[in-house]
């Protein structure tokens, strides 16, 4: 699939029992001479910022809220208040057509799902969204109905905290002390200012980006296999198609149906994977379900194996930094050491 000279963007359609998961599905955003409508107030998200020994703004420290295995941060556009799911899998910023539909312009192409259904998606406009000391202006969003995610686990959702917003920062994700970091990097991707502490990272390695979503490698019975690193899913997915030997590796539990948009249903395998590396370091055992990710591959338009979700971000404090293109983990303690 070639890409158009515009923004990529990322819909997530997360259902399915007790380990609901949000797939993405990547669209190709209005030109620049469309007119969009811009949502008049500003979009804040709370936290705390660190600062430099000049008292100098590096980077800010902003709580997780945790929905079940979904990641959130809290924000506020205009005088709506609610979460957005923090979701390396996304492109961009996506709003909940719930509380969005006055801004809406068009429907610009659909989003399609593991289940192969689809739901149209608008696009609107933000004047200005700022978190914390961090500024950005007349951001385009994506318009979708978020409504299943809201209902599912008893929360607000305004949207989606995509990885546009988050490309020219180094991002850390701390699942157990529910944290993330955001700093301020220099041209060759270094921290402005060093850490109070130093964190000892088990595993560095190297990353892609592609249409502003991460993608990180990892071997599975001897095969090495491209996976999507996505805070937004509530559970690692691995494609049916994935190598042999790798679907080798997982014990399957049980079978279910994922449900998508309206009626459409696709069967899915739950199971937990029992070799899973990166680099030569094991993060096994972690759950994860196994179903058809061709569609996902296509709109991505990167050749996916697997999704990383939850439980990979739950084996310890994990750094991306999409500059220097690599990440880090500094596994929990105990965990695979």
């Amino acid at each position: 699939m070639s890409p158009r000279p515009a923004l990529f963007f990322t819909i997530y359609l997360k259902l399915a029992l007790i380990l609901l998961v949000f797939f993405a599905a990547n669209t190709a955003s209005s030109s620049p001479g469309n007119a969009l409508p811009i949502l008049l107030g500003n979009l804040t998200i709370s936290g705390s910022n660190i600062s430099d020994q000049n008292g100098n703004f590096v980077g800010v420290t902003i709580p997780l809220k945790r929905a079940g295995r979904l990641l959130m941060i809290e924000g506020t556009i205009d005088n709506i208040t609610g979460n957005f799911i923090l979701d390396t899998g996304a492109s961009g910023l996506v709003l909940n057509k719930t509380y969005f539909r006055n801004f809406l312009t068009f429907d610009d192409e659909e989003g399609g799902g593991v289940t192969g259904a689809t739901e149209a998606v608008s696009r609107a406009r933000v004047k200005k969204l700022v978190v914390s000391d961090l500024v950005y202006t007349n951001i385009s969003a994506d318009v979708t109905p978020l409504g299943h995610l809201e209902n599912r686990r008893g929360v607000k959702i305004l949207g989606l905290f995509g990885m546009n917003l988050l490309k020219n920062l180094e991002i850390v994700i701390d699942v157990r002390s529910n944290e993330l970091q955001l700093f301020k990097l220099d041209r060759n991707g270094n921290r402005l200012v060093n850490p109070s502490t130093s964190v000892k990272y088990d595993i560095v390695q190297k990353i892609d980006s592609y249409r502003n979503v991460v993608f990180v490698k990892a071997t599975m019975g001897g095969k090495l296999l491209d996976f999507c690193l996505d805070s937004g899913a509530e559970s690692n997915v691995l494609s049916i198609n994935a190598p042999k030997n790798a679907l080798s590796k997982v014990n399957i539990t049980r079978r279910s149906s994922l449900q998508g948009v309206g009626e459409a249903q696709a069967e899915v395998l739950y199971g937990t994977i029992n070799e899973f590396f990166m680099g030569n370091r094991p993060l096994h055992p972690m759950e994860t379900i196994i179903c058809n990710l061709d569609a996902m591959a296509q709109k991505y338009g990167y050749p996916i194996d697997g999704m990383l979700g939850f439980d990979f971000f739950a084996k310890g404090r994990i750094y991306i930094n999409l500059v220097k293109k690599e990440m880090g983990i500094c596994l929990r303690q105990g965990e695979n050491l």
